[in-house]
């Protein structure tokens, strides 16, 4: 198994291995049901399509919320599709590909989890709609996202490619990009549509980096932990206005280093002129940094953490030489990002003086 790189790899066998023990998991839950669930057709099938059918969002969704009678249902009525071959039924197939990728974009899903409230500033989980923009504007805007990607960072679009699956657009909105997905769907993103932005690519860019870190880890989590720490214990997050357990603090750091690097990398290949952007970059590096001293001090590794920690302060190393590179420092006020940053965790210990810094 290959070293483990928050920046992706083209063929990715550290991917496959836990795809694997992922594929296996879900038919031991299934097996826990009905061990005969599965049907003769199924076992016919080379392992490939099986592994095709039983580790797509829509269908492992549904496996892993298999307790839920509806759910159990619904994943007969779509077993029963796919072992017919009635290919074009299944919800996995509905909708459109974007370009220069296998992912779909749709408004099918079958994700159990998907009307549940993420964050607790988001208020509106489970609306799947296209909101101001046609199907054909959310199709162009990905593709254009997936361009950059592919021509800034190619190890990184090829790994994300062969993770996700489908992405549902949740709304068209106003200066304000969310975006979201689920431990218990790995392949699927939830996200929006920011269409005031000059670039809207880039905001599709971003949620599309963090959002698919999250699936990589949570890919691995199926069958990995990645820390001992105990539950019990709070510690600064400097990307949260709450304390947090040492867990999610890595979730998203995790997500954020390869997210502030890749959009560096963009920003400067494509000439981006827009100094939201570079400041942007800054506030979360810093903040990355916050974060990586906190796991440094307090966080109990597994092997496989210990592994993902050491490349993380790889790329922080190589966001530090890239910023110095390009000389960022001339065109954001970093006094004033120093300052917001320093309050951010005065205002946290305030408000949880038994956290851990």
């Amino acid at each position: 198994m290959s070293y483990y790189n928050v920046l992706g790899y083209k063929e990715n066998p550290i991917i496959e291995a836990y795809s694997d023990k992922y594929f296996q998991k879900l038919l031991d839950i299934l097996f826990s049901i009905d061990k005969d669930i599965l049907g003769d057709i199924f076992w016919e099938m080379d392992r490939d399509k099986q592994m095709s059918f039983l580790l797509h969002p829509d269908i492992s969704s549904l496996v892993q919320d298999i307790e839920s009678q509806k759910s159990q249902k619904i994943f007969i009525n779509e077993l029963d599709t796919f072992c017919k071959w009635d290919q074009a039924s299944l919800t996995m197939n509905h909708w459109n590909t974007i370009p220069w990728t296998n992912i779909r974009l749709t408004m099918s899903d079958n994700n159990p989890q998907n009307m549940l409230i993420w964050h607790p500033d988001h208020d509106d989980s489970g609306m799947l709609w296209w909101g101001e923009k046609s199907e054909e504007e959310w199709l162009q805007v990905f593709s254009n996202a997936f361009e950059v990607l592919k021509k800034t960072n190619e190890d990184f679009f090829h790994e994300l490619n062969s993770i996700i699956k489908k992405i549902v657009p949740m709304k068209t909105s106003m200066g304000v990009h969310n975006s979201c997905s689920y431990k218990e769907c790995i392949g699927t993103l939830y996200l929006w549509y920011t269409i005031d932005a000059v670039r809207p690519e880039l905001g599709i860019l971003e949620a599309l980096i963090h959002e698919s870190s999250h699936n990589k880890l949570n890919l691995i989590m199926q069958s990995e932990r990645l820390h001992v720490n105990d539950y019990k214990l709070q510690y600064y997050s400097p990307y949260r206005p709450d304390a947090r357990h040492v867990h999610w603090v890595l979730l998203w750091v995790h997500a954020i280093v390869p997210t502030v690097y890749v959009m560096l990398l963009a920003v400067e290949k494509w000439s981006i002129t827009d100094t939201l952007w570079y400041e942007k970059i800054l506030v979360y590096h810093m903040k990355n940094k916050l974060a990586y001293q906190v796991l440094k001090k307090y966080a109990k590794f597994t092997k496989i953490g210990r592994d993902i920690f050491r490349d993380l302060a790889q790329v922080i190393v190589l966001t530090d030489k890239k910023i110095l590179e390009i000389w960022l420092q001339d065109k954001v006020n970093i006094k004033n990002i120093q300052g917001s940053v320093k309050t951010h965790l005065q205002q946290v210990r305030i408000n949880y003086p038994s956290v851990l810094v």
